[in-house]
């Protein structure tokens, strides 16, 4: 069973319109901001800080370094 990230009735109702209205302007929502509005009481700021500056949105990598590190990390897990 997959979880429709997306369409999450457990999203509140302003991270679902946000989500809509950056996946009507980027063509696409990024995962790591999928899953932590997913359930959000799940991620406090601390972990959210994290995940993001290691999903490469913010912090002093560039986003070519955050995909050869989430490349490597992929295929270890592979």
């Amino acid at each position: 069973m997959r979880i429709d990230l997306e369409h999450s009735p457990t999203r509140p109702l302003p991270m679902r319109v946000g989500m809509r209205v950056a996946g009507a302007i980027v063509g696409l929502v990024p995962g790591p901001l999928l899953v932590m509005s997913y359930r959000p009481a799940l991620f406090d700021e601390r972990l959210r800080r994290y995940v993001l500056r290691a999903a490469g949105y913010e912090g002093p990598w560039s986003k070519g370094e955050s995909e050869l590190f989430a490349a490597f990390v992929s295929n270890l897990n592979a």
